[in-house]
């Protein structure tokens, strides 16, 4: 379910482009320092977007450096670091290590078991650091995971649970903004399982898979996201961020629907042939 939160890079300014890879290169890093080098393999982009934010709405200073990177050694790169990218380092790897037991407990996956092991030492410490966030992650996922071993087809429990997940991830902190952000994350993760069941109904339909949108004519998806998508876009708009607004906007009114533009596209590509 992660993934979905990238931006538009044929919309964005070359200045835009440069801020966005340079957060990303530098989540990259900052994982490889913090959680060794096979944690950078578990980097996702919606954890840059929580870098983009969370660093705009503080208005955290910020260490920029350009270096050449191990794993694409040709030219520099930019890396940008603050305390929010340790922070988000650190819940990647969280929500990497619980999705591989969840793996593990639910479809009895070894792999997934010998993944979890990887990062189970470093989950310890930052359990032991941000508890709240991952008392909420771990419970979340043990929740969705007995509502869809139990069939639910109404699609709002399940998306409300892992709205729940984001949101607890959104607060860095319990401050003046936590609860707007906890608000905005609940609504992004309610969109994001909501697009992740859109995109996968074929496929579990054909593999006889869990789907609560398995009963939901299809003509309704796009209003229903756009529904999810205009309450998620409320709630951003109440909070006093004016550094990257271009680039945030980009990533909420455009980015967020590109696997779904291009699923719409393939099936019309295959229409047609």
């Amino acid at each position: 379910m992660f993934g979905y939160i990238t931006a538009n890079t044929d919309k964005l300014t070359k200045e835009e482009i440069e801020k966005y890879r340079s957060c990303y290169c530098g989540l990259c890093r900052t994982l490889g320092n913090r959680h060794g080098t096979i944690s950078r393999a578990t980097l996702t982009y919606d954890m840059t977007f929580l870098v983009l934010l969370l660093s705009a709405l503080y208005k955290t200073e910020s260490k920029v450096d350009t270096a050449r990177c191990g794993i694409h050694p040709l030219k520099p790169h930019i890396f940008l670091q603050n305390e929010i990218t340790d922070y988000a380092a650190d819940m990647n790897v969280t929500l990497a290590y619980y999705n591989f037991m969840d793996d593990w407990i639910d479809d009895g996956k070894v792999l997934s078991l010998m993944e979890a092991k990887l990062f189970q030492k470093e989950n310890k410490r930052i359990e032991e650091q941000y508890p709240r966030q991952c008392t909420a992650i771990s419970a979340c996922l043990a929740e969705l995971s007995g509502i869809e071993k139990n069939g639910e087809l109404n699609p709002d429990i399940p998306a409300n649970c892992f709205g729940n997940l984001m949101g607890e991830i959104f607060v860095r902190q319990e401050d003046e903004f936590s609860e707007r952000l906890r608000e905005f994350g609940r609504s992004l993760g309610k969109f994001i399982y909501i697009m992740d069941a859109c995109l996968d109904l074929k496929a579990d339909i054909k593999k006889e898979r869990y789907n609560p949108l398995i009963t939901t004519p299809s003509i309704s998806f796009r209003s229903i996201l756009n529904s999810l998508m205009a309450d998620c876009t409320e709630k951003y708009n109440q909070l006093p961020i004016t550094t990257d607004k271009a680039l945030l906007e980009n990533i909420l009114y455009s980015g967020v629907w590109a696997k779904y533009e291009a699923s719409n596209k393939k099936q019309k590509e295959k229409k047609t042939k």
